[in-house]
């Protein structure tokens, strides 16, 4: 974890703090980010009182949805990526060997594994995972990053965020899914305002180009459906003035005793 690593400056203490001012604040933390999908928004009639939260050194691991580990198996030998691999079932399959791909599939659905050779997509994390009777919500929290993720090994163009809302999606049953980031604010205005690499990286995760790299195993419907789940991004300084938490005395560093934010700031 980098030295200034957003997990301990910044999730973990704002996300402890909101926790203990019970269970109804989820509709308030929702209403926060912008510059989400078109049309994006937050159900008047559901139930937001959260039932479950993970975060820190909690934080939940979720399935790749198994639709996308199937096209990958299918798919990844078009792309000519053998020279990569060490295993020489995973070569073969890259290869584009039909017979190899065959097992994959069959394994892929007789086992629950994973780490194997056919899977080529791990766990998600995101920094929080909120869980409401109405809703799953997936956060994806920075602080000196540039950017986001946007890329994975084996499938470039695969959002860090969108990685997030497709695994809640599998679990969401009948429950509306969010995500969105939380940043560290523009220095010019004291934190408070989202910096406009990330206003681009917002608008950037919801283009054509990002949704098609990102769900290449979902139709056209079911990502239209799963972009609209993208609130956007807020800061944490908007965060913690909404919720009463002394922005100034989140730490500096991991690490820190000392509170308060960069003295830039």
């Amino acid at each position: 974890m980098r030295q200034q690593g957003s997990s301990k400056t910044r999730v973990k203490p704002v996300f402890d703090a909101l926790w203990k001012h019970g269970r109804g604040w989820l509709p308030a933390l929702l209403a926060l980010p912008q510059f989400g999908a078109p049309g994006a928004r937050v159900g008047t009639d559901t139930d937001l009182a959260l039932l479950e939260g993970y975060w820190g050194p909690g934080e939940k691991g979720l399935d790749p949805p198994v639709s996308l580990l199937s096209w990958l198996i299918r798919n990844l030998w078009t792309r000519n990526q053998s020279a990569t691999a060490k295993d020489q079932r995973r070569k073969l399959l890259l290869d584009g060997d039909p017979e190899t791909i065959r097992d994959a599939l069959r394994l892929l659905r007789a086992e629950h594994r994973p780490r194997a050779w056919y899977v080529f997509e791990g766990h998600t994390y995101p920094d929080v995972f909120l869980v409401a009777k109405d809703a799953i919500v997936v956060i994806e929290g920075k602080r000196t990053e540039p950017g986001p993720e946007t890329n994975t090994k084996w499938l470039p163009g695969r959002q860090q965020i969108g990685r997030h809302i497709d695994a809640a999606w599998e679990l969401r049953g009948r429950r509306a899914v969010y995500g969105f980031f939380i940043v560290e604010g523009d220095v010019q205005d004291e934190g408070w305002s989202v910096p406009q690499v990330w206003r681009g990286a917002a608008a950037d995760t919801v283009s054509a180009d990002a949704l098609r790299s990102s769900f290449p195993h979902r139709s056209g419907e079911e990502v239209q459906a799963i972009a609209s789940c993208f609130l956007g991004v807020t800061t944490w300084r908007q965060v913690c003035e909404r919720f009463d938490i002394d922005w100034r005395q989140l730490p500096r560093t991991v690490g820190d005793s000392a509170p308060g934010v960069d003295d830039k700031l």
